[in-house]
Formats: C-alpha cells, structure tokens, sequence
C-alpha cells in the first residue's frame, strides 16, 4: 500500500513537472524530479508525510532549475535581476526578466503559493516565510558564486564554506 502510494505521488509530481514543460522551454536545465523524489523518499518514507514528500520534491526541482540557470546559462547582469525578484517575491518584478527566466521564476512562485494554501488547511501556513527566506538565500548564494565566476576569483576554503551552508 505503501509503494502505491508513492507511485501516485510520483505520478502528480512527473504531471506537475511535465506540464512546465522545462525540457523543451529550459534545455539547458537538468531533468531531474524522478531523482529529487527518489532523495525526499529517503528522509519522509512514511506515508503521514505525503505532503512534505511532494512539496519538498517540487522545492527541489526549482533549486535544481536555479542552479542551472546561475550556473550554466544566464550571464551576471541577468542574474542580478532575477535574484532581485526572487529577495522582492512579487510577480510584478516579472517583467525585468528575460523570457526564460519568467518561467522558472512564475513557476517558483506558484509552488511556493501552493505550499501556503496547503499549509493554510492546517493553519500552518506562517511556515511558508521560513521556506521563502531559506530559497533567498539559496539565489543570494547562487549569485556570489557567479560573481566569484565573473571575476576569476579563487575563494579560501572557509569563504566557499560560509557561501555554501
């Protein structure tokens, strides 16, 4: 029952993904949501914790999109825009930003708006601010190393470290 049960989730989580349509709309980004579940599978097996299975796979896969994006194929002065809209979170900052990254960045957004109204059904939607400020900093550290790329410059191991955690 149990195994039946992650099948349907991973069934909603590869429509969810499927219907970005990231693969044709984002070649450069990495297709890897069957992965990021297989890795929240390991720490939420039990089935209470559906929710956070499908949530976190979906936070997952937008980091994974991120990363992509700061990494491999947006240059610096489109990733100062794009990390500016993501510290502002408002949709109005949307139209600062190229074409692609006004997918990934609409479809961060619409997760993180599901996650509220999912938690809403609890009351424990004021949890979604710490999920918010935890991707910040992720896009605020994505866009260090980029400039730390931009600039040739060789962190020490223990500036690496503080950008990382």
């Amino acid at each position: 029952m149990l195994q039946l049960l992650h099948r349907k989730e991973l069934s909603e989580i590869c429509r969810w993904w499927k219907d970005l349509d990231f693969q044709k709309k984002l070649p450069y980004a990495r297709d890897r949501v069957v992965e990021d579940y297989f890795w929240i599978l390991g720490v939420y097996f039990e089935p209470q914790y559906s929710l956070g299975r499908k949530i976190l796979t979906k936070v997952i896969a937008m980091t994974s999109i991120m990363d992509d994006t700061y990494d491999s194929y947006a240059t610096y002065d489109e990733l100062v825009p794009y990390t500016n809209a993501i510290e502002r979170w408002d949709i109005k900052c949307i139209d600062q930003l190229p074409k692609y990254m006004k997918l990934n960045y609409k479809a961060l957004l619409d997760v993180y708006e599901e996650m509220e109204q999912l938690m809403a059904k609890d009351g424990r939607q004021y949890r979604v601010e710490y999920a918010k400020n935890a991707m910040i900093q992720v896009a605020q550290s994505f866009l260090m190393e980029a400039k730390w790329t931009l600039q040739n410059y060789k962190p020490s191991f223990e500036e690496f470290k503080a950008n990382a955690l």
